[in-house]
């Protein structure tokens, strides 16, 4: 298993468009940061939304994550999954002495690692020209909590930011990997993966337009069924100094993961799939 693992993890670098995207995420980390300071005219250095270098890399990310990072993830599901299947490349691996459920679950573990990958990358990028383009602040506020914090609690900040973004796009990730499954071509898991991410977007918005009738809580929850709504929202609520609806939030990732990943890997692993 840990050869196969291996074997996947080369693979992984081997292919052309994980390399692209490590290499187009320090220009996004540049475009933000010029976009950010150009917007800073406009903001209140008191609010959270005013960016400095010591808050940059969590307001970066949590613009990229809805979209870039979950896109990525939707090409490199589709790649490591269903193109290697159409091209051959699996049918080869499962000649090896290998189980259909060491295989998906090799590929899983690749695509995490990759998504963990992916989010440090842009931490360092995004620290590195917080730092060289945006105002330098001894403190700075953040959403959802009182007052304001130096650099070291901003640094445990940024980090636990990451840590549940991380989170969101290993269930991201779940439902992706089930597409590639069930997918023959790229377009197709792509197309699903895409379909998906749109849904997620546009449901919550509808919703929005019936909140007044409908209780908080019960809305609320329905937001946040989405994926991309606890991408957007749902983690500073989560890392508030009041957390809320953090049970809420843990149950539908630890949902998404479970129903998706366990459906992949029913669908992978059935034998006539593969005659």
């Amino acid at each position: 298993m840990r050869r196969l693992v291996h074997s996947e993890w080369i693979r992984l670098w081997r292919h052309r468009i994980f390399l692209l995207m490590l290499a187009a995420l320090p220009v996004a980390a540049y475009a933000a940061a010029g976009y950010m300071r150009k917007a800073n005219a406009g903001t209140d250095p008191a609010l959270p939304q005013y960016a400095v270098a010591g808050n940059f890399s969590v307001l970066g990310f949590e613009e990229m994550l809805l979209t870039v990072f979950n896109l990525a993830m939707i090409v490199l599901a589709a790649y490591v999954v269903t193109d290697e299947y159409r091209s051959g490349a699996l049918r080869m691996v499962m000649q090896r002495a290998y189980t259909f459920g060491q295989i998906i679950a090799a590929k899983a573990l690749t695509l995490a690692a990759a998504a963990a990958v992916l989010c440090l990358w842009y931490l360092l990028w995004s620290t590195l020209f917080g730092y060289l383009l945006l105002p330098h602040a001894d403190a700075f506020a953040l959403f959802y909590r009182e007052g304001t914090v130096h650099y070291g609690k901003g640094l445990l900040y940024a980090l636990q930011f990451y840590g549940i973004g991380l989170l969101t796009l290993l269930a991201m990730t779940a439902v992706l990997l089930f597409f590639a499954v069930i997918s023959r071509s790229v377009t197709a898991a792509m197309g699903l993966g895409i379909g998906f991410l749109l849904l997620s977007l546009l449901g919550p918005q509808l919703l929005s337009y019936f909140a007044a009738v409908i209780d908080q809580t019960l809305f609320f929850r329905l937001y946040f069924a989405s994926l991309p709504m606890i991408q957007w929202q749902g983690i500073v609520f989560l890392l508030a100094d009041s957390p809320r609806y953090a049970g809420w939030m843990c149950t539908v990732l630890a949902g998404y993961l479970l129903l998706f990943g366990t459906g992949a890997y029913l669908v992978f692993t059935k034998r006539d799939r593969w005659i």
